[in-house]
């Protein structure tokens, strides 16, 4: 008869021994250094930048001339009707709201355009990370910045295999002298 509690036999069988005794193989990758460091990344992030510059720097025009039409407006506020210092106030008013807006929709367009980049990007680690994590006989992989991960007992990073795979056939060809 079995004693009450003793289920030893029932628990212990060779594969819950053998899952026991094998350490999980953990891979972890940084994201945010993949999709900084692979080559699509960075002609992202180039092209956002200059973007980014010229429309700042359409911006500063658009300002430059507000502070242009807010000076030349309290410089006549004294010889103006009230009916005029009203419109003028009120196109003021109007284009500086239109340049705040204007703002606004650029920089949600921008957020748009990086995170439609990354996620292009992280779909393609997505698929290097599942080959590669099968290569190495991996039994999972995380994102290291991910809010969840807090630790993770030797873990096999896997960024630098992934920038490499990624960027494997996308190197610059050189051209052949003739």
């Amino acid at each position: 008869t079995r004693l009450q509690g003793d289920w030893s036999s029932d628990v212990c069988s060779s594969d819950l021994i053998n899952a026991m005794a094998a350490s999980p193989k953990i891979g972890v990758l940084d994201m945010q250094k993949i999709i900084l460091t692979v080559e699509e990344g960075k002609q992202a992030r180039t092209t956002l930048e200059k973007e980014i510059r010229a429309k700042e720097a359409e911006f500063r025009k658009q300002k430059e001339e507000l502070d242009k039409l807010n000076t030349e407006w309290k410089e006549q506020a004294a010889i103006l009707s009230e009916d005029a210092r009203m419109r003028k106030q009120k196109e003021f008013q109007e284009k500086f709201m239109e340049l705040r807006n204007a703002e606004i929709t650029f920089q949600n367009q921008m957020k748009q355009k990086e995170g439609e980049a990354t996620q292009k990007i992280a779909m393609k680690v997505a698929k290097l990370v599942d080959s590669i994590a099968k290569n190495k006989q991996l039994d999972a992989v995380f994102e290291t910045n991910s809010a969840g991960l807090l630790y993770v007992k030797d873990p096999i990073d896997l960024t630098a295999d992934v920038v490499k795979e990624y960027d494997k056939d996308k190197k610059p060809k050189k051209l052949s002298k003739k």
